[in-house]
Order: C-alpha cells, then sequence, then structure tokens
C-alpha cells in the first residue's frame, strides 16, 4: 500500500488558521482599514443633507438705552466725604462689588496716598491698606519719614471689578472725584502707585511720569508730587524696589528719625 506524500502547503496553512483562531480571531477580515473604534452609523453613506428653505431674515429689536447712572452731589466736607464713601454705592467707584474698603482717612496729612482700586484683603477687612501689598505700601512711607497717622490712604475706587482692573472708560470720572478727595484731604505732598492712577491724574503713563512730575495743582495749592510702582508690581518683580526707592526720595522727610 502506497502512503500519500503529506501536503506540505496544507498543512503550512492549517497551522497558520489554527494560530490566528486561538489568538481570537473567528473571521476573515478584508485589505482596506476600517476603524472599529467609529460608530457604524458614521461608516455608511453619509445622508444627503437636506435643502435649506429661504427663510426671511428675522428683525432685530432696537437696542434699549441704558439706563443713565444716578447723579448725586459729591459731599464738599471732609467728614461726609469718608462716611459716603465708605457706604453710598452712587459714588463712583463704589459700584463694582458688593463691599468698600473705606480710606485711611487723615485730614491736612503730610502725605496722601492713592493707589487704583482695594486688593481682596482690603475688601475682607473693609479698610483700604491690609495684606501684603498694604504691609509693604507702609513700609514704603515708613521709610520715608511718615508715620501712620501723617498718610491718608485712599483710591480710585474702592469697590474691586470681578476682572481686577479698572475699566479705562471710566478713568475720567474716577480722576475727577479723586481730585475732589485732594481738595478736600489738603494734603503736603502727593504719592500715586501704578500706571492707572499716574494715567488718570497726569495724562503719563508711568513710566514717563517717573521720569518727573510738576508739583500738583489743587485750588491754587501746590503740591509735591511722586509717581512710582504700585506694591503689588514690587511684590511680583522684587528687582524693581531699587527704583521705587529712587522715585521716593522726592518725598522723604528731611527730618526723619
Amino acid at each position: 500500500m502506497q502512503v500519500a506524500k503529506p501536503n506540505r502547503e496544507k498543512i503550512l496553512a492549517d497551522s497558520i488558521i489554527a494560530w490566528w483562531r486561538d489568538a481570537g480571531v473567528d473571521y476573515l477580515c478584508g485589505d482596506d482599514p476600517i476603524s472599529w473604534l467609529d460608530d457604524a452609523a458614521e461608516l455608511s453613506e453619509p445622508a444627503p443633507a437636506p435643502v435649506a428653505r429661504a427663510t426671511a431674515p428675522a428683525k432685530t429689536p432696537p437696542a434699549t438705552p441704558a439706563k443713565p447712572a444716578p447723579t448725586i452731589a459729591w459731599p464738599a466736607e471732609f467728614e461726609g466725604l469718608m462716611a459716603a464713601i465708605s457706604s453710598d454705592s452712587a459714588l463712583p467707584g463704589n459700584a463694582y462689588g458688593r463691599q468698600i474698603a473705606a480710606p485711611i482717612a487723615m485730614v491736612q496729612p503730610e502725605l496722601m496716598v492713592i493707589y487704583d482700586l482695594p486688593e481682596e484683603a482690603d475688601i475682607t477687612a473693609g479698610q483700604l491698606g491690609n495684606g501684603p501689598t498694604g504691609q509693604l505700601l507702609k513700609a514704603m512711607f515708613g521709610a520715608c519719614g511718615y508715620l501712620s497717622g501723617q498718610v491718608h490712604i485712599t483710591a480710585l475706587a474702592h469697590s474691586r471689578p470681578a476682572s481686577g482692573a479698572l475699566p479705562p472708560a471710566d478713568l475720567p470720572l474716577l480722576a475727577k472725584f479723586a481730585q475732589h478727595q485732594i481738595s478736600l484731604v489738603r494734603p503736603q505732598r502727593l504719592l500715586l502707585l501704578g500706571t492707572a492712577v499716574s494715567t488718570a491724574l497726569t495724562g503719563q503713563e508711568l513710566m514717563a511720569a517717573r521720569a518727573g512730575l510738576p508739583d500738583f495743582n489743587q485750588d491754587g495749592r501746590t503740591m509735591a508730587t511722586v509717581a512710582t510702582f504700585h506694591p503689588r508690581t514690587l511684590l511680583a518683580r522684587p528687582i524693581l524696589k531699587a527704583q521705587a526707592w529712587q522715585d521716593l526720595q522726592a518725598i522723604v522727610k528731611k527730618d526723619r528719625p
């Protein structure tokens, strides 16, 4: 009896098929690649896009004019103004947030400090000059020879916008209100902190104002005026402290202890 020779090709094919079956492949695959993660609906022929029907353009309702902000007379004496700033949301800069940080009030001080808006620590405390920024500010004027009782601290705004910055369009009114404060506080010297204050009260960007400002003239009174970096800038970039100290030399008290 003759024994049939083994079919090597069939044995090899059976071996390969068995290997793939053991690996979990139990059906044939085509040659073209298919993304198995796509939804079956995405693999089918795309449905024809619906024909858009022409529609008449919607009429835009006329814009409702904004209601004008209420105007109030600003208090014309120091105590009344300080009380109003602490409580009246109708004053310029008092309606950016629900809480107000009051000035550190001192009539006829040796120095009046103005910055742009309260820090979060000021809002929490209800008064300006708090938190790390306030501590650095007090260290700055302390190094110039001023005691806390000799300095009036105020801001262009006494509430804090959610953005953390004053709207540029509001600066003219905020500047006018700051000038009203200066006329009632009657300081001997002014310290302006940051670009917003410098721009609002002098019309110059901070770097230009730092080069030298003329005396501030208010109701016939002249006050030595210095513009320098805001304490929050100095905290973020301590390398600028040396430049700020040079700026402050113009208001250093000659008889400081």
